[in-house]
């Protein structure tokens, strides 16, 4: 009997000392880092395919498995006018960010919004890292900057007439996508239309439009291929794109998970999701020539013409920033530099 009563108290004590070692030692569960990561594409997007699934993966498999990034796409968390915000409030711990789509809030950033300057969206990030620190910082000082990228630069489509130099634009009725490619296509003599892209495939099929300027991927993903029958590079200008994190949330990190971030998050990752648009460029190309559409290539007196017209955007940008405190003219040679040095 006393044997039997002596195994139950040493079965209890034991029970009791596994349980308080459970109860001190934090569960695997509670270890373990979730960051939100936020932006507004479709799953099957170059860039979150190429970009934030890779991201997430490698800062997985650094930590092994103790940070994890989840990621929500398509807007769920936010849209590219409330994305900022998002960041900074903690909406998402992380967002994808173009600048451009909210006005005056990324001031020095602006700069990139500037036409022909840039030959391709790799062209644009090299850029951006070449100037950041001295030029863009201040822009960004409320939020931890994890990469920057570009937009692929958008080219002049059209239907019923090649655009081969700087005369045979004018009097076209173009698509816009934004006040600055209006700005600019009035300078060069055409007359602006702003439109959904959604809706140009219908309007270039009417006449409503006789071309536009946009990207070379919407070819497909906004079924022009079947439209459009002349091309012509005209690299009018990209986005400025880039991944943020929110300030409080990275200061709060553990050692270990702002090492394995900083690892992959590094300018040269922004310079392979820039590239990674680049070559979504060149499968559409290659698509386009198998369509029979038409490729051309402004020469260099014409773009010289167009690039002098241009740049009277140029001016006012440096008028409209210089009255807001930001040293416009130094930045906009800064970039020009740049883009020369990372041509």
């Amino acid at each position: 009997m006393k044997g039997k009563i002596a195994n139950k108290v040493g079965l209890l004590l034991l029970c009791a000392s596994l349980l308080t070692c459970v109860m001190l030692r934090p569960s695997q569960a509670a270890d373990k880092i979730v960051l939100k990561l936020a932006h507004f594409m479709p799953t099957m997007h170059v860039q979150h395919q190429k970009g934030f699934l890779p991201f997430a993966n490698r800062v997985a498999k650094l930590t092994d498995g103790k940070v994890e990034i989840k990621i929500y796409p398509g807007g769920v968390l936010a849209n590219p006018m409330t994305m900022a915000d998002a960041i900074k409030t903690g909406i998402t711990d992380i967002g994808f960010l173009l600048p451009e789509y909210i006005p005056g809030r990324f001031k020095r950033s602006s700069v990139f919004e500037l036409p022909f300057i840039f030959s391709s969206a790799e062209h644009v990030t090299k850029t951006v890292y070449a100037i950041y620190d001295k030029y863009l910082a201040e822009d960004y000082k409320d939020y931890k900057v994890l990469w920057f990228l570009s937009a692929p630069l958008s080219q002049l489509h059209t239907v019923r007439k090649a655009v081969l130099g700087a005369e045979d634009i004018k009097g076209m009725k173009i698509r816009s996508a934004s006040a600055n490619e209006t700005a600019g296509l009035k300078l060069l003599g055409a007359n602006p239309i702003g439109m959904p892209i959604s809706e140009l495939s219908v309007a270039l099929q009417k006449g409503v439009v006789d071309g536009a300027l946009t990207p070379y991927a919407a070819l497909k993903s906004h079924k022009l291929i079947d439209v459009v029958k002349h091309i012509t590079e005209f690299n009018y200008n990209g986005a400025l794109m880039c991944v943020l994190m929110n300030k409080n949330k990275w200061n709060s990190l553990p050692a270990y998970a702002k090492k394995a971030i900083d690892q992959v998050a590094t300018e040269q990752f922004g310079i392979m999701t820039a590239r990674a648009f680049d070559e979504e460029d060149l499968e559409n190309i290659e698509a386009a020539k198998a369509k029979g559409i038409q490729l051309h290539k402004l020469t260099k007196e014409d773009r010289a013409k167009m690039r002098n017209k241009l740049k009277v955007l140029w001016n006012k940008w440096v008028q409209k920033m210089s009255k807001k405190g930001v040293p416009a003219k130094e930045i906009l040679d800064a970039t020009l530099r740049a883009a020369r040095a990372n041509q």
